[in-house]
């Protein structure tokens, strides 16, 4: 379903920019040809493999002109050969869940006990007035679905916390042996399991912490494999794409595999739908290309859905998948599947990369979700930064920046050993994307005011002219450790303001930093392109940033 943006101008400005559809293969479209769907606009695909058919659950687009997102009802739809498509009309509305008042976001059906579970997205009514996650039941895969409880599985009070749109996207996977899981959130991955009956959650909610997630989460197993894809990016103003990661168990740990495709045509959303069926892989998403019979055109708010065959390495990762027109309408590809292409080695968490600059050492990810700092800093802007940064900035913010800059002072002299960020996320650095680390010592704090307009640059405290390099591949939100106890012998003087700078490529987002959405350090602020960071008109910001060091009588 689609990500909350941070503003109803970035929203506004997202529709404007979803270009009129071309034909996208209107005329006389060939069985199998995407969009699979051509009767209503549909979105959120979630199939299901049941005897000899696949069924397909979606989301039904009603949006008019001037609407985000208008839907009322569940759409079913089944197939023997993946082509031709037969449609069972709604198989449930938002109000048959007597507590919902609108919306019918993502669901997933599961078939489980001879039963089948309708796991779905919705508006819960007053008082809790937030998203929430209910589940049907039927005695057939084409409904009629009644609703389980009589009250949401999953509510705000679930997972509290500042956001009430976080639980949205259910999807359900029942394992080998019978135990269900239910993932679901943005922008946060929530893992819980289910109890027997599929209608309770069974023991404590857990995080799944992959870089780049927004929503739309989709579980599957392939052999000993368990696979988690998602869309990605628009929490970082990015139109979405899909990532996906790999575990060993469904509880993990997950291993980030990169982007599975790139966005969607028209559509600023995609969601994911992965099954087997006829020992053939599929991949089901939607973009917003399709044309009624009525005249009525895609739009944000008018998605279709489409359907692409799947290929797995054998390495048991999965090949990148293109968005196209023939979609199953070809036979799919016969034969060895060509051999997966070379990539670095998987790099543990606790020993990422280097800088390139000797003596000086980058950990990522020490402390994802840090509701701390570790140790003892001798300054940080936020005592909390899991709970307060909760923005993500990059250079490819606004019209694009090529610096991110938080300034500070220190209460006694020291020197510097290590420095703390909170960020993650990205696309990670390459040559394209390089990320460099500045630190300036702007002068006595005398007549300097912390949140000054602007500050100037001078030599680079860490020793590099143009930034120190950094090395860094994509990891979940976490602190970032830059290790100074055996590199440059800086010396932070209290009394002085300094500014510590993330540097890189205008448009570019390798990695993004946290950032407060209030003012949590009066010594400082949040800069970028050295001007004080504007969020929603107003000033007042602040990166997460801790700054470690020894007395210099030490």
């Amino acid at each position: 379903m689609p990500q909350f943006l941070s503003s109803v101008a970035l929203v506004t400005a997202l529709a404007l920019a979803v270009s009129p559809p071309c034909s996208y293969g209107q005329a006389s479209p060939k069985p199998g040809e995407n969009p699979i769907l051509r009767d209503v606009f549909t979105a959120d695909p979630a199939p299901l493999v049941y005897k000899d058919k696949v069924y397909l659950y979606v989301g039904h687009d009603e949006a008019k002109e001037g609407q985000m997102f208008n839907m009322n009802d569940w759409r079913c739809y089944s197939s023997t050969d993946m082509k031709t498509w037969t449609a069972h009309g709604p198989v449930m509305s938002v109000r048959d869940f007597k507590w919902a008042v609108r919306d019918a976001w993502a669901s997933q059906v599961v078939a489980h006990n001879g039963k089948f579970y309708f796991y779905s997205a919705v508006q819960e009514g007053a008082p809790a007035n937030a998203k929430a996650i209910g589940v049907a039941v039927s005695d057939s895969p084409t409904g009629p679905f009644v609703d389980a409880r009589g009250s949401a599985l999953v509510s705000d009070k679930t997972t509290p916390g500042p956001n009430n749109w976080d639980d949205i996207d259910p999807t359900v996977f029942v394992d080998d042996d019978g135990t269900a899981w239910l993932a679901w959130g943005n922008p946060n991955c929530y893992l819980a399991k289910l109890k027997p009956n599929m209608t309770e959650l069974d023991g404590p909610i857990q995080r799944i912490e992959v870089p780049n997630y927004t929503e739309g989460p989709w579980l599957h197993k392939r052999g000993s494999t368990y696979y988690l894809t998602y869309a990605a990016f628009a929490h970082q103003g990015m139109w979405e794409k899909l990532c996906y990661a790999t575990a060993p168990r469904v509880t993990g740990p997950w291993t980030y595999q990169g982007i599975l495709t790139e966005q969607a045509k028209n559509s600023y959303t995609i969601h994911p739908g992965i099954v087997e069926f006829k020992k053939q892989w599929y991949l089901f998403y939607h973009n917003a290309t399709l044309t009624l019979p009525t005249g009525e055109s895609g739009a944000l708010g008018r998605r279709s859905v489409c359907a692409e065959y799947l290929y797995y390495n054998s390495d048991g990762t999965i090949q990148p998948i293109a968005h196209t027109v023939a979609g199953l309408s070809v036979p799919p590809r016969k034969g060895p599947q060509p051999a997966p292409p070379k990539r670095p080695p998987a790099v543990p968490a606790a020993a990422t990369p280097p800088l390139a600059n000797p003596g000086i050492a980058l950990t990522e990810n020490t402390q994802p979700r840090p509701a701390q700092w570790p140790g003892n800093p001798v300054f940080s802007t936020m005592p909390d930064p899991a709970t307060l940064a909760l923005d993500n900035l990059s250079f490819n913010h606004s019209k694009g920046i090529t610096n991110l800059g938080q300034t500070f002072e220190v209460k006694a002299d020291c020197r510097l050993t290590r420095l703390d960020l909170f960020g993650g996320d990205g696309l990670g650095t390459d040559a394209k994307q390089p990320v460099a680390l500045a630190l300036y010592d702007l002068g006595p704090v005398t007549g300097l005011a912390a949140d000054a307009p602007t500050y100037p640059d001078g030599p680079n405290l860490l020793g590099a002219a143009n930034g120190l390099s950094i090395n860094y591949t994509p990891q979940a939100a976490g602190i970032l450790q830059f290790d100074f106890a055996t590199g440059p012998q800086v010396t932070l003087r209290a009394g002085h303001r300094y500014a510590l700078e993330l540097q890189g490529v205008a448009k570019s987002a390798p990695l993004f930093w946290r950032v407060s959405r209030q003012d949590t350090y009066a010594g400082g602020s949040a800069y970028q392109n050295r001007q004080l960071v504007l969020l929603n008109d107003k000033h007042g910001y602040d990166f997460a940033l801790a700054v470690y060091g020894t007395p210099l009588n030490d």
